[in-house]
């Protein structure tokens, strides 16, 4: 964000406590002595953006189609979605298929800290609204960051985390973790999996998950949010209707329970995704158990 606001004065970030308190998780650090009208909002956390969702949808989504092109909208919207740790269920809802439904929005989501940085200077350089998917838990996390001038990735593709012949495993944000975790083990009993990071879920990078399926002939969902209307439904929905040719076993899902997010330790462990759910999910797509 820095580098975008010194880039272009027009960008600027506004946002619960992102100025002197240097935001809630302290991603906005330094920022108020950098800036411009290309906004960045930042929610504390993406549950509370419940309170502008008539603006992001019903505005910012909206105004090129409803201005006929003459009027664009480039602003982004960026802060922690999904589950925590024990925050109770309104603070734990992952946004991605609910922004992803909406035309006339981007919707991000990544996974690693070179994806986040690549696809949030995208982001920011876009003349549409993006909403951009951060995950608390991954705040923790360490990933490498490529060192060059001006890392900027292309908005709608995805990337394969990891190469395998066997089986699909495809997910986004926190989930990519879960995967590639799931393939580690996987391989300990002989099935290759390869792993599918969307990174984008609108638009959806429909080619790289056909091409995949095309090579594995089975494909797992591996997401961390409700299994009705998701990231997964609509993927299920695109190997039905573009790679039914190729499959050789129905399409699975590994998703949360169906229900509000627990707050009691025990409970939220056996509601979200876990590796073991993704192991059992691909050995049945092979036949394997």
């Amino acid at each position: 964000m820095a580098e975008e606001m010194r880039k272009d004065g027009r960008v600027f970030v506004m946002g619960e406590e992102v100025a002197e308190y240097q935001g809630a998780y302290k991603v906005t650090q330094g920022l108020l002595e950098v800036g411009g009208l290309r906004p960045i909002v930042e929610f504390m956390t993406f549950n509370f953006a419940m309170q502008a969702i008539d603006h992001i949808i019903n505005s910012a989504a909206k105004t090129n189609y409803m201005s006929g092109g003459q009027m664009r909208c480039p602003i982004v919207f960026r802060g922690p979605n999904g589950a925590a740790s024990r925050v109770g269920a309104q603070h734990s809802q992952n946004y991605g298929p609910w922004y992803a439904n909406v035309p006339g929005l981007i919707v991000i989501s990544p996974y690693s800290a070179a994806d986040a940085k690549g696809l949030l200077k995208a982001a920011i350089r876009s003349t549409d609204p993006v909403v951009f998917l951060e995950n608390e838990l991954l705040y923790g996390q360490s990933f490498d960051v490529p060192k060059l001038d001006d890392y900027v990735l292309p908005i709608g593709k995805a990337r394969v985390a990891r190469e395998g012949k066997d089986v699909t495993l495809v997910s986004y944000s926190i989930g990519v973790g879960v995967a590639l975790d799931a393939a580690t083990k996987l391989a300990e009993q002989g099935i290759d999996a390869e792993v599918i990071d969307l990174r984008t879920l609108r638009p959806l990078d429909r080619g790289t998950v056909l091409k995949s399926l095309a090579k594995t002939n089975r494909m797992v969902c591996v997401e961390e949010g409700w299994p009705t209307c998701s990231i997964s439904s609509e993927l299920m929905a695109i190997a039905m209707e573009d790679g039914f040719d190729d499959l050789d076993a129905p399409v699975l899902r590994v998703t949360d329970e169906d229900v509000p997010l627990p707050y009691a330790a025990n409970l939220e462990r056996a509601a979200l995704i876990t590796v073991d759910k993704v192991v059992e999910a691909a050995k049945k797509v092979c036949y394997r158990g």
